[in-house]
């Protein structure tokens, strides 16, 4: 496990909530000087610990409206991997999980609508290796994108 002292864990916090922000306006935040946030910044990518920066996009404002998690369970001499590579063919995946217990792989998948959710189920079904799917729709969303808080 890398070790966090409270600034690197305050500079985190804030480039998850806001990573346009300058190195100015976080240095003010934290307490430190601006020179000194952006080397902490630089150390924290090189260490692997900020893995990049993106655009966060409002999916329904993108007509995305439809969220949904589906299941899956795959035979039992599937290799997940091989599984997962069919998987990020299909534009409509935004995360893949390989979990324990019942189930093999937990998919989060957006869609324009049900019809296309019901499209994009009959295509996933059709990867070698799947045997089971069960699909979870999203009423609502609470909240996403929590930032996390890394241990010291």
């Amino acid at each position: 496990m890398i070790q966090l002292d409270e600034a690197d864990r305050s500079i985190l916090k804030e480039l998850q909530q806001d990573c346009r922000q300058t190195y100015a306006d976080i240095a003010q935040k934290v307490s430190l000087s601006a020179a000194t946030v952006h080397a902490r910044v630089k150390n924290l990518e090189k260490r692997g610990i900020i893995s990049g920066y993106g655009a966060r996009i409002n999916a329904p404002a993108v007509g995305l409206s439809t969220l949904a998690f589906i299941q899956i369970r795959l035979e039992n001499n599937s290799n997940g991997l091989a599984v997962a590579a069919n998987f990020i063919q299909l534009p409509e995946i935004e995360e893949c999980h390989s979990v324990a217990g019942d189930l093999d792989v937990i998919l989060k998948v957006r869609a324009f609508n049900p019809h296309e959710l019901e499209n994009l189920l009959y295509r996933i079904k059709q990867v070698p290796g799947v045997i089971r799917t069960n699909t979870l729709v999203t009423l609502s969303t609470l909240f996403e994108h929590q930032p996390l808080e890394p241990v010291i």
